[in-house]
């Protein structure tokens, strides 16, 4: 199915509105740019979370290069301990062809899984992978707002560490950690309090090792269960076909 909706001339709160009433909006000819964007950002938004692996455009964007193939869903920072609770995407410049974005109802994915495969769900997951060290300090310095990144050592590592409930870490060759995170697979925290199907499972690993997911009686997810799991989210999935200047946030 594609997304097609008239553009509105927005203010943060109608964002907001909209994004209780449906979970996304697609900003169509309203001439935004990347400084424009940006301050959008910033109005909306009390704190801004960023990839490490990403380029930064400024303090509020980042440039997201992942290839030219499909990706499987995923949200936004799902490996980390700080996942955004709104996401904004700007395309300033689209592809005549091949350039599309997804969006997932997690809160119809979650609404319609048997009891059963719900009950698998009810606790967090552990999700485990290997962070290069230049990827940790990186993140560790956006976090505690320290400007070079690679004065970042293991002291703010383990006050980061601290700060966060639910991380734990081991070292790993070329100062790098094996990463540990306790991360529910279901959310509330969306602007509509609803639970929602919303996490990294099927996601990809473009810049990262690929992490592997782990149940609360430490059994690791099974390629059976991933493959039912991408079946039922296709089902709630469109997608947005990305024009000049757009920008969606959900």
């Amino acid at each position: 199915m594609n997304i097609a909706q008239q553009a509105l001339h927005t203010t943060p709160n109608q964002i907001k509105t909209q994004l209780v009433e449906q979970g996304w909006v697609l900003l169509r000819h309203e001439h935004y740019d990347v400084t424009s964007f940006s301050e959008l950002m910033n109005r909306l938004c009390q704190r801004l979370t960023y990839d490490p692996a990403r380029k930064n455009v400024n303090r509020q964007s980042q440039k997201v290069d992942a290839g030219s193939q499909a990706m499987g869903l995923h949200i936004e920072n799902g490996t980390t301990p700080l996942p955004p609770d709104i996401i904004a995407f700007f395309s300033e410049k689209s592809a005549s062809r091949g350039s599309q974005t997804t969006l997932c109802d997690g809160y119809e994915v979650w609404k319609n899984m048997p009891d059963a495969l719900k009950q698998e769900f009810a606790e967090p997951m552990t999700i485990s992978r290997y962070l290069p060290k230049p990827i940790w300090q990186k993140y560790v310095a956006t976090a505690l707002n320290i400007e070079n990144a690679k004065q970042v050592g293991q002291q703010e590592l383990q006050q980061f560490i601290q700060m966060i409930p639910g991380q734990r870490i081991s070292p790993a060759h070329d100062g790098g950690v094996h990463y540990h995170l306790n991360m529910p697979m279901v959310r509330h925290d969306n602007l509509k309090g609803v639970p929602a199907f919303a996490n990294t499972l099927l996601g990809p690993s473009f810049n990262y090792e690929k992490p592997r997911f782990y149940f609360a009686d430490g059994s690791e997810i099974s390629s059976d269960l991933l493959a039912e799991l991408a079946e039922r989210c296709e089902t709630q999935t469109s997608e947005i076909g990305w024009q000049d200047g757009d920008l969606v946030i959900w």
